[in-house]
């Protein structure tokens, strides 16, 4: 019984895991998206004060 529930502790790690590995590749793409949303926005309100 305790080996069945150590089995199912690590199965819930490793899906933890992958989870948080997914949501920080996600989380660092849509950081790295909102550099380039900012970066341009600036650019444009720098064109409308000309």
């Amino acid at each position: 019984m305790s080996e069945q529930s150590k089995e199912k502790k690590a199965d819930e790690q490793a899906k933890a895991q992958n989870l948080f590995a997914r949501w920080r590749k996600e989380e660092t793409l849509y950081k790295e998206d909102e550099k380039e949303e900012k970066a341009s926005a600036e650019a444009e309100n720098s064109d409308d004060k000309a």
